[in-house]
C-alpha cells in the first residue's frame, strides 16, 4: 500500500471520528459550551452548545480543500516546484499536512465535550505537542519544497 494511500486512510477516520464523537456527545452536553481557551488550557470564552459543530465543519473544510489541491498538480494556482507537480508526490505532501490539522482539531473537540461535560478541568498539553507536530511537518514540507525549487532554479540556469 501507498504511503500516501495509508496517510489519506487515517485522515478519513479522523475526520469521521470527529463528525460521529461530537454527534454521540451532542445531547449529553450543557447549552453553554467552552468555546475559547488561554494559553494554560483555562477556558475564557464560551458559547451556546450548538457552536461545538464549528470544529468538525472546519475540519472537512481543510479535509476537502486538501483533498482537492492534491487532484490536479497542473493547477495554476498551485504554487509548487515541478518536481511536486505529479499526483503521489503532492499527495503524500498535502495528506502529511492533514493529519496534524485533523489530530489537533480531533483533540480540541474532544477536550472540549470533556471540559463542558466537567470531565476534565482544561486543556491538557497535549495540544501543544500537536501544534508542534502540526508546525514541524508543515515546516519540513516547505522546506523540501524551497529547496526543491531553488534545485530547479539551478538546474535551468545551466
Amino acid at each position: 500500500m501507498k504511503t500516501s494511500t495509508f496517510l489519506l486512510i487515517i485522515n478519513i477516520a479522523l475526520l469521521i471520528f470527529i463528525w460521529v464523537f461530537t454527534g454521540v456527545k451532542y445531547a449529553e452536553l450543557p447549552e453553554i459550551v467552552p468555546s475559547h481557551f488561554a494559553v494554560n488550557g483555562k477556558v475564557d470564552g464560551e458559547s451556546a452548545k450548538n457552536t461545538i459543530w464549528f470544529l468538525p465543519a472546519i475540519a472537512t473544510f481543510v479535509f476537502l480543500a486538501l483533498i482537492g489541491v492534491s487532484r490536479n498538480p497542473d493547477s495554476p494556482l498551485l504554487h509548487v516546484p515541478q518536481s511536486f507537480r505529479n499526483k503521489e508526490t503532492l499527495k503524500l505532501y498535502m495528506y502529511s499536512m492533514l493529519l496534524p490539522v485533523l489530530l489537533l482539531l480531533g483533540d480540541t473537540v474532544v477536550e472540549s465535550i470533556l471540559i463542558a461535560q466537567g470531565r476534565l478541568a482544561e486543556m491538557t498539553n497535549i495540544v501543544f505537542v500537536l501544534l508542534a507536530l502540526m508546525f514541524g511537518v508543515m515546516g519540513f514540507c516547505i522546506f523540501k519544497m524551497l529547496k526543491e525549487s531553488r534545485t530547479e532554479i539551478l538546474n535551468t540556469k545551466n
